[in-house]
C-alpha cells in the first residue's frame, strides 16, 4: 500500500479513504536475460520500491492515470 492523494473534490463530495490500483506489468520473455542461477544476477526491488513510494508521497496527482504512468516508468528506468 501506498500513501498518495488522487483527485479532487468540492467541499461537499464525499472523498474516498482510499484508492484501490491494480496495476500488471509484464515484460517479454526474451527480454529478461539471467544467464545464471546466481543470486547476484537478480534484481533488487528495494530501490524500486522506495522510488514509487517517493512518486506517490511527491505530490497530489489529479487523475490515478498519471500516477500509474510514473510508476511504469520507474519500473521501466
Amino acid at each position: 500500500m501506498i500513501a498518495v492523494r488522487i483527485g479532487s473534490y468540492g467541499p461537499d463530495d464525499v472523498v474516498p479513504d482510499a484508492h484501490i490500483l491494480d496495476l500488471t506489468l509484464t515484460i517479454s520473455s526474451h527480454l529478461v536475460m539471467v544467464p545464471r542461477d546466481e543470486m547476484a544476477l537478480v534484481f533488487d526491488y528495494d530501490p524500486l520500491i522506495r522510488r514509487i513510494d517517493t512518486l506517490a508521497g511527491a505530490h497530489h496527482y489529479e487523475t490515478q492515470e498519471r500516477l500509474m504512468t510514473c510508476i511504469v516508468e520507474a519500473c521501466a528506468s
